[in-house]
């Protein structure tokens, strides 16, 4: 993927302007608005990479492991980045390029916390229609459904956990116990770490195209839990900026019950800033909050490459209008 510059943007168009700033228009507040989708043609099927079968994966207890990536992952809008037990196809949408990338995924618990899948599809819809809500340097990809068998089983306890009865969120490496739960009721975090092709396929993704942050969208406790692993968490301020700009309060560290296999906690053991951010009901996606938590995130990495004078104002509105006028 061709990565864009920002400082060498921001040099050649200063050049284009260095004659001239004319007066900056007046500032805009950031009000974002959920709009119906128009109707578009169905996006192209693409293929998904080969996904190793569960009984082929192994997982060496060594936490630097690196997986090789059977075929590179497409540029396309739209890819899949494997398969579920069942065949599913996981989609991720990317919108933007640039180095700054910028993960966001729903429906690990599948249909038991179903809107947080809505919310990725709303955020999705947001973006195709809002391009300009991308700003210069950034590349967003959202996951909207982590657990597709999940989903399909609707909103009880069942629909938790994938088609193997496995809870994908008590699956990851750092932590990884054979006894897991939920509250008070023990759940199933699969045989070992990484037992399951959902996870092994996220997981194959981060490692090839490690980002920049990842959030972890989970319903429905109102807040945001940092990732942490061993000693190593790196996303504390990823969770005050979060909270600033959402609402929902920040608690650095998840002390309702123990929870092991997280996979919050697994990226923060490889250095990626992650957290799991709670909605406050089962019911309703909380769209607006966390959109704003989106744009926060993007001006945090946009704003530091970028002088603040009226010369920047003048040569990306967009960031102006998202990041400095609200």
């Amino acid at each position: 993927m061709r990565i864009i510059s920002l400082t060498g943007l921001i040099s050649c168009a200063l050049v284009l302007t260095a004659c001239y700033i004319g007066p900056i228009d007046p500032p805009l507040r950031f009000e974002p608005e959920l709009r119906q989708a128009t109707p578009s043609p169905a996006m192209p099927t693409i293929p998904p990479s080969p996904t190793l079968l569960f009984d082929e994966v192994s997982v060496p207890p060594d936490p630097t492991l690196t997986l090789p990536t059977p075929t590179p992952y497409p540029d396309d809008m739209r890819f899949s980045l494997g398969e579920s037990w069942e065949g599913r196809a996981i989609w991720a949408w990317q919108f933007g390029e640039g180095s700054h990338t910028i993960v966001l995924i729903g429906g690990i618990h599948g249909g038991y916390e179903a809107n947080t899948v809505i919310l990725a599809e709303q955020l999705i819809n947001h973006f195709r229609l809002n391009p300009d809500d991308i700003l210069p340097g950034i590349r967003l990809v959202i996951i909207p459904a982590a657990n597709p068998d999940g989903l399909t089983r609707g909103d009880s306890v069942e629909g938790r956990f994938n088609a193997r009865g496995v809870d994908l969120n008590r699956n990851w490496g750092c932590n990884w116990s054979p006894t897991a739960y939920l509250g008070d009721e023990q759940v199933d975090p699969g045989p070992r770490p990484f037992s399951e092709p959902e996870t092994v396929a996220l997981r194959a993704y981060f490692i090839a195209e490690p980002p920049d942050a990842v959030i972890f969208y989970h319903s429905a406790l109102g807040a945001i839990f940092t990732g942490a692993c061993g000693g190593n968490a790196p996303a504390g301020w990823l969770g005050a900026l979060l909270e600033d700009a959402t609402g929902y309060t920040h608690e650095a560290a998840f002390t309702y019950y123990e929870v092991t296999g997280d996979a919050t906690n697994w990226l923060a053991e490889r250095g990626i800033p992650a957290v799991v951010v709670e909605l406050e009901t089962r019911d309703d996606p909380e769209f607006r909050r966390n959109l704003a938590g989106v744009i926060a995130l993007e001006c945090h990495f946009v704003l530091d490459e970028l002088p603040h004078n009226e010369a920047t104002a003048r040569l990306f509105p967009d960031i102006h209008r998202l990041c400095v006028s609200k």
